[in-house]
């Protein structure tokens, strides 16, 4: 640690010492110029606080085979030729540190910006050098090619059919009656997702806010976060995998009453393709220019007319959940030839009964 703060104390002195004090140093002086005591109190040390016998210098330094330096030496902006013995730890900035034969360095030697090279000699302590990083070339992403594009665009069609069809098999009714909302209100459902995009993230804070109002509230925040981006999601998907159906039902004009399974997985599957095949095409076109750029850009707005659409069927449906109660409840029984009240001046209409065997007709 003493040497740690010795060392930095003597590099602040350097830069602020004149070219005089460094030239009467280089001759063996003891390094106690007024800079240096003003280096030390800024670290909170005093001249008679710390023992320094050593030696700094500006440039290229030689020490000799005959000479001996007691404490640390610190060689700013050169290189430190080392053939005698330095007691303690050599200190390079900017500069090289070179331990020739027959030299000895009883403490370290570091070179900052620099290198330290045993060239014969003997260094007791560790040697450690910082070199200047040179500066990391960032290579560019390689374009993605026409081939790579076209199994991303297969692997994401495949896996949509694949979640279709799941979502068929378990949630079959919620999908039918998101899809009839498409059906018979295209324009509302668009209006619907439009609204629920835009006003998804302003609803989502005003319930954190009304939450953190309680302490039971607080501890629903995590699971509300959590909660609130998994739901909207499903109900994309549900929304986009309806729209799917809707579209292939109209391409293969099956029927839309859901009565047949086969038929439904049918109009899913082409559903699915049609509306993935803008990305099919954009995937095709790779590399070619302004005509990629422009598949692209249709694809997006596909997708994002596709998605806004779904999501509103979604939201208008409740998931299919508010259709699928209502179509579940049963109609009442219409009473054929009987008015619900008798109206003056006009008689209620009876029901016919039918004869019992063997009576006779009145």
């Amino acid at each position: 640690m003493r040497r740690t703060i010795l060392f930095f104390a003597v590099t602040l002195a350097a830069f602020t010492a004149d070219s005089r004090s460094a030239s009467a140093q280089v001759s063996g002086t003891p390094a106690t110029t007024d800079s240096l005591s003003i280096a030390l109190r800024a670290v909170g040390l005093t001249n008679d606080g710390v023992d320094f016998n050593g030696r700094y210098v500006r440039g290229n330094t030689t020490i000799a085979a005959t000479d001996t330096i007691d404490g640390p030496l610190v060689v700013l902006t050169g290189t430190a030729n080392i053939f005698g013995t330095v007691k303690g730890s050599v200190y390079s900035l900017w500069g090289d540190v070179v331990v020739h034969e027959g030299a000895q360095v009883n403490g370290g030697a570091t070179a900052y910006r620099g290198r330290v090279i045993l060239d014969g000699g003997r260094v007791n302590g560790a040697m450690t050098a910082w070199t200047a990083r040179a500066p990391v070339a960032v290579a560019d992403a390689a374009p993605m090619t026409r081939s790579r594009a076209l199994q991303l665009s297969a692997g994401w069609t495949a896996m949509l059919i694949v979640i279709g069809i799941l979502v068929l098999v378990i949630a079959a009714t919620n999908m039918e009656a998101t899809a009839r909302i498409l059906e018979q209100d295209f324009g509302r459902a668009f209006f619907l997702g439009v609204v629920g995009q835009l006003g998804f993230l302003p609803l989502l804070l005003l319930v954190t806010i009304a939450l953190a109002i309680t302490l039971v509230g607080v501890l629903l925040i995590p699971f509300l976060l959590v909660a609130a981006p998994i739901a909207l999601a499903g109900m994309l998907t549900l929304g986009w995998l309806a729209l799917a159906l809707t579209t292939g039902r109209a391409v293969t004009r099956a029927r839309a009453d859901g009565s047949s399974r086969a038929e439904a997985l049918k109009a899913l599957v082409i559903g699915v393709v049609l509306l993935m095949a803008p990305w099919i095409v954009a995937a095709a076109l790779q590399g070619s220019g302004t005509a990629a750029a422009i598949a692209r850009i249709v694809a997006i707005g596909i997708a994002w007319v596709a998605a806004t659409a779904g999501l509103g069927a979604s939201l208008l449906s409740r998931a299919g959940a508010g259709r699928r109660q209502s179509a579940e409840r049963p109609m009442p029984p219409m009473q054929g030839w009987q008015t619900p009240t008798p109206v003056a001046g006009v008689a209620a209409a009876r029901r016919p009964i039918p004869a019992r065997p063997g009576a006779t007709p009145q």
